[in-house]
């Protein structure tokens, strides 16, 4: 079965680089049917669909490396896209590998059970923005009817094993965004969160991406809202305000998640989020 695989995964499968993540990283292929605006893999994008934000992904048959991705990686991470099938290839691609953990971007809700019941523990949800900006963006369902698989997911796989990715900096209030941040944590689930891309062919290829000082506004805040201190406890006289304890900017997501590069550029003087490095 062909599948794309994010270059840091695939030149380790290959043989060609050292390994850097925990997490070997999969994209179904053909592209999406969905139209969101700052996506490479929309209809709308004439980005190539080898891209996905600044990541170059490679094909290559699963079966080739299922066995060298089953013995070198604590997670498998399958990103699917909404094609005719795409949640039966998904199943089949989930059964495929064997390794310790293994997390999926949104399926079907009346499939959650089966994808548990062949090990998948983590599940990824696209929300991607607040419910102001689902017109601009053009994401391919109502908010609520994402909201309600977040719910739903959260039943199946249970509290804090549902991640849901949200972009900051797609033209939202950061006041919406803090609140759509506290929402998900009262339902029990997690946030990952990524910074804008505007990436070369999409339709939001000429926006800004949000800056360094906002971007950390928001992470340090999904911090505080992870370990269970809520955003009233975070505000005095109308302003954030934080405790005197470190401040941590590491990506945000399933374990072992880190995702280099997914934001920024390699060149640039700070990252966005800060990826765990693993040592040899």
């Amino acid at each position: 079965m062909k599948l794309l695989f994010s270059s840091g995964t695939f030149f380790f499968m290959t043989g060609k680089a050292r390994k850097y993540s925990n997490t070997a990283y999969a994209l179904q292929d053909g592209g999406c049917q969905g139209k969101c605006a700052f996506c490479s893999q929309s209809t709308l994008s004439s980005a190539p669909k080898n891209f996905l934000s600044r990541v170059k992904w490679y094909s290559a048959n699963l079966e080739d490396f299922s066995e060298i991705i089953s013995s070198n990686f604590m997670r498998f991470c399958l990103q699917t896209v909404y094609k005719p099938n795409f949640d039966e290839e998904a199943l089949e691609i989930m059964k495929t590998v064997k390794t310790r953990g293994k997390s999926i971007t949104t399926v079907p809700v009346d499939e959650l059970k089966r994808f548990l019941n062949v090990g998948v523990d983590y599940l990824g949800v696209g929300l991607d923005t607040t419910e102001s900006m689902f017109p601009k963006v053009g994401k391919p369902f109502s908010f609520s009817t994402y909201m309600e698989f977040i719910r739903e997911g959260v039943k199946v796989f249970g509290r804090g094993k549902v991640f849901v990715h949200l972009v900051f900096g797609l033209g939202e209030s950061l006041d919406e965004f803090l609140k759509l941040m506290q929402e998900i944590y009262n339902i029990g689930a997690e946030v990952a969160l990524f910074a804008f891309t505007p990436v070369k062919g999409t339709p939001m290829e000429n926006s800004s991406p949000p800056s360094l000082h906002q971007y950390r506004l928001v992470q340090t805040v999904r911090y505080y809202l992870s370990r269970g201190i809520p955003l009233s406890k975070l505000m005095r006289n109308g302003e954030l305000t934080f405790p005197s304890d470190s401040i941590h900017y590491l990506t945000s997501g399933c374990p072992t998640c880190d995702r280099p590069f997914y934001n920024e550029s390699p060149t640039a003087p700070i990252p966005y989020n800060f990826p765990v490095v693993i040592k040899d």
